[in-house]
């Protein structure tokens, strides 16, 4: 046989005490709920790739220049391109002629 008494302080609190027989042992506590798991922590997102830009080696060609040798070589990504610059191609000798570079980087 169980037991339970009910108390009432002057300001209203009520405390209530069980005990489980009539020698006074009192019923076990209830557990504690368990705690919920914690979330797993969101993974970083990886870096996003670079873009990569088309460099295309170009000759400078004025027409004062046609017929000589000497001109000017240099790189250029291949959407800006300035006038008056051309694209080399390679056809008869090994040269490199394109490299494809991340944004950012220059040949």
């Amino acid at each position: 046989m169980s037991w339970a008494e009910i108390e009432i302080d002057e300001s209203g609190k009520i405390t209530i005490r069980r005990g489980g027989t009539l020698t006074g042992e009192t019923e076990p506590k209830p557990e504690p709920k368990p705690k919920p798991k914690p979330k797993p922590k969101p993974k970083p997102k990886p870096e996003p790739k670079p873009k990569l830009v088309t460099w295309e080696r170009c000759v400078r060609i004025e027409p004062w220049q046609i017929g000589d040798r000497l001109c000017f070589v240099k790189w250029y990504p291949s959407e800006k391109i300035p006038e008056d610059w051309y694209r080399i191609d390679s056809y008869g000798r090994p040269i490199e002629t394109i490299k494809r570079l991340p944004e950012g980087q220059e040949p």
